[in-house]
């Protein structure tokens, strides 16, 4: 389905209008039942006067999730342009008439009011030198809430760190021996009297450190959704912009 004419319906049309005529991928997310589900999409079309995104059916990225997202839960959403990678949070919707014309599968989602932009450079590693020390915590299961005592799994140090996830330097007997995908809560101390790092992430792999060390990398999960209790991506983005300039 193509875009309408009316291209200037949003300050966001352009963009949309682009995305469309490239069938950009998507990544999408939502929080289900405390956890996170992920989906792979693509924009299919864009209707300005409708203020709907057309994407294909989402499908599933790690088993066990559920198979779509549903329509009663904000999502957030992903896609590149450039050196720029573009996230917004919106809602599935109902409206028909989007889709009247569309492929079997289609859905549409409302146009968002507000689209960030990151720059892919911040998505680049910063390894952390050996002299400083940023102190980091992970918790199984995401973020600990409510006022119970909740201890980490494992605990350790900042080694590199980019606005798209972490690697925690840990000993090996510090090892929570995750799955990957799994779901974690982590803590990062820049230094003392700063206000911590609170992030949610899924595990994706362990590497070697040394004879009694391990490097624990993770992916942030969520940030644009701006969840209470949770680091907004703009202070995601604050803490790897210091970690970059030695701050």
């Amino acid at each position: 389905m193509t875009a309408g004419t009316n291209v200037e319906a949003s300050p966001n049309a352009a963009l949309f209008t682009w995305a469309a005529e490239k069938v950009v991928d998507l990544v999408i997310t939502q929080t289900m039942d405390g956890d996170w589900a992920s989906y792979r999409s693509k924009l299919l079309g864009y209707e300005p006067t409708l203020g709907a995104i057309l994407i294909a059916r989402p499908e599933p990225v790690n088993e066990g999730q559920p198979v779509a997202p549903s329509p009663d839960i904000e999502v957030g959403v992903a896609f590149r342009r450039g050196h720029k990678k573009c996230l917004f949070v919106s809602k599935i919707s109902t409206d028909t008439a989007a889709i009247a014309n569309a492929a079997p599968g289609t859905i549409v989602l409302r146009e968002p009011g507000e689209i960030r932009a990151v720059q892919r450079r911040a998505y680049q590693r910063v390894v952390i030198p050996s002299h400083r020390f940023i102190a980091a915590k992970v918790w199984e299961g995401g973020i600990p809430s409510g006022g119970g005592v909740c201890f980490p799994i494992s605990s350790g140090r900042v080694s590199n760190v980019s606005v798209g996830g972490i690697m925690i330097d840990v000993r090996s007997e510090q090892n929570p021996r995750l799955q990957v995908g799994d779901l974690v809560g982590i803590e990062v101390t820049q230094r003392p009297g700063i206000k911590p790092m609170l992030v949610e992430a899924q595990y994706r792999h362990c590497v070697i450190h040394g004879d009694d060390r391990l490097g624990l990398g993770f992916q942030y999960v969520g940030l644009e959704h701006d969840l209470p209790g949770r680091s907004t991506l703009e202070e995601v983005k604050q803490f790897a912009s210091a970690v970059r300039r030695g701050v």
